[in-house]
């Protein structure tokens, strides 16, 4: 029945126009209506572009819930109605819920999310190695509507900064556990902290602000058994897209993209920098040489020197001992 509604839907245009114009109207709506007005406002009145000034903000959004309930039953509605109707907002899948994004610009992301208890508990049991303990790298709020009986461990680490080393991560360390109930308003600097769920007795509803200012260039996960650091990726979608597309490009063998992406050897990120780098030499080792041992001798950062020299090295090796490497 359910695909017979589906191919019949598909064959009947008008009816996905009246679908999309529902959604168009919603989005209209949304966007004019008091909610997004109120994010609009304290984030124009903010005192200072901060992390810190911007959490303040969204803390005091978040004191008053209940234009999320009211949105959960417009959506519901509408969705009773039209079965067909696609929500106006882009989706937003995390560790912990799935959600829709209600509200971004470029200081801050507020989205609002359900957590499944059966879907979490099926993580917990499932046989695993090392469980992850995650640090964002942002300053992240979140307001439990619904709590579900949950708990989560909290976690400290050494503070991410520009700096940031795998040598000098040093080693996460949990800090206490707290309960959660309705209500609950956290705030987590996620370049020093962090938290995980231990167990939820029941579904939760979590409206979570993500900040985007004062960011750290990388977010870092450790080992939660050892607390030993197990690796780092970016935070930003520039530096992905970047490394993304220098990949892209070394394997289709794009030998006029060389300078181009030589260019980002200067990207404020060291791991840019070095996965820019790497694929270089695998696009033209020739003309790779002269970056890599300007980079060698005096890039900012001492993690991407010394990558940088080790290569230098392993290449100045006899072919014999290059091999053995």
């Amino acid at each position: 029945m359910i695909r017979d509604e589906l191919q019949s839907w598909l064959a009947d245009r008008s009816r996905q126009q009246l679908a999309q114009q529902a959604s168009d109207d919603f989005a209209r709506e949304w966007d004019r209506g008091p909610v997004q007005q109120r994010f609009d406002r304290a984030m124009a009145a903010l005192p200072e572009q901060s992390a810190e000034a911007v959490a303040a903000a969204i803390r005091a959004l978040f004191a008053d819930d209940g234009w999320v309930e009211v949105l959960i039953d417009r959506l519901a509605r509408q969705l009773g109605a039209d079965p067909f109707f696609e929500p106006p907002f882009r989706a937003l899948n995390s560790d912990i819920h799935s959600g829709l994004i209600l509200f971004e610009d470029e200081r801050v992301t507020i989205a609002a999310g359900v957590g499944h208890a059966a879907e979490l508990a099926a993580r917990k049991n499932r046989k695993r190695g090392a469980t992850s303990v995650g640090f964002t790298g942002r300053v992240t709020v979140l307001k439990f509507v619904r709590a579900g009986g949950g708990r989560i461990s909290l976690w400290q680490a050494p503070r991410i900064d520009a700096d940031f080393t795998a040598s000098g991560a040093g080693r996460c360390a949990r800090v206490g556990e707290r309960d959660l109930v309705d209500g609950d308003i956290l705030t987590f600097d996620g370049r020093c902290q962090g938290y995980v769920f231990e167990h939820v007795r029941g579904n939760f509803l979590v409206i979570q602000a993500e900040i985007a200012l004062d960011q750290a260039p990388v977010s870092v996960e450790y080992d939660s058994a050892s607390h030993c650091y197990v690796g780092c990726s970016a935070t930003g979608d520039s530096a992905s897209r970047i490394q993304m597309i220098a990949t892209l490009l070394r394997k289709l063998g794009a030998g006029a993209a060389f300078e181009p992406m030589a260019s980002f050897l200067g990207h404020p990120d060291f791991f840019v920098r070095w996965h820019v780098m790497r694929e270089l030499l695998g696009l033209d080792l020739a003309a790779a040489l002269p970056h890599l041992r300007r980079m060698a001798a005096a890039d900012p950062h001492p993690e991407t020197r010394r990558a940088a020299r080790a290569v230098l090295d392993r290449l100045a090796a006899p072919p014999s001992r290059r091999e053995a490497a």
